[in-house]
């Protein structure tokens, strides 16, 4: 029980950071949500880590959805091609929709997830988030 606790209380989490430029968003493939195919969101309310995104979008994408998307930011050349499962969504005060993006690895499609992970404190230059 002792070791059990140790785990639990020294396990640790990921870094979270608030964008401070904007970041396009275009959603490549959904068998989930056939609507939002090729449509190009802007976001301004981002949220991001080396295994989440998250996004304000205006459509109510379903829960546990694979999303394959391409992320842009204006601050870089680099595109990087990802895939994630919708983990949850909120409304935003807005009107629109919260949603977390949780990142995985695909092997059958091309995937920027390692070189995410690994530019990503170089590549994007967020304040941390507290």
């Amino acid at each position: 029980m002792k070791k059990l606790a140790q785990r639990f209380f020294s396990k640790k989490t990921d870094d979270h950071f608030v964008s401070a430029v904007g970041t396009n968003v275009k959603i490549l493939f959904s068998s989930e949500n056939p609507s939002l195919l090729g449509k190009t969101m802007v976001t301004t309310a981002i949220e991001m880590s080396p295994q989440s995104i998250r996004l304000e979008v205006a459509h109510p994408i379903e829960i546990d959805s694979v999303l394959d998307i391409s992320v842009k930011l204006d601050s870089s050349d680099r595109t990087y091609n990802l895939t994630g499962n919708v983990r949850w969504r909120l409304p935003s005060t807005r009107g629109q929709y919260h949603i977390v993006l949780v990142l995985r690895e695909r092997r059958d499609i091309r995937s920027d997830f390692k070189a995410w992970k690994s530019n990503f404190l170089q590549n994007f230059e967020y304040a941390k988030a507290v």
